[in-house]
């Protein structure tokens, strides 16, 4: 169970990283919020967020 935890926390800092290095501060800023809006089940802050990484991901 613990070996679980610190492997899900592990893979949550390396994706974190990863979006930060990316896409910069909008890109954490969207993750946050996607995250906020999933643990809290409010489904605008989610989709404010998911939008965000979208519209990062297609941006040219």
């Amino acid at each position: 169970m613990l070996v679980q935890v610190l492997v899900l926390a592990a893979l949550g800092l390396a994706v974190e990283k990863a979006v930060e290095t990316q896409f910069g501060l909008a890109g954490v800023i969207g993750l946050l919020l996607l995250r906020i809006g999933v643990s809290t089940r409010n489904a605008v802050c989610g989709s404010i967020g998911a939008t965000v990484l979208v519209m990062l991901v297609l941006n040219p």
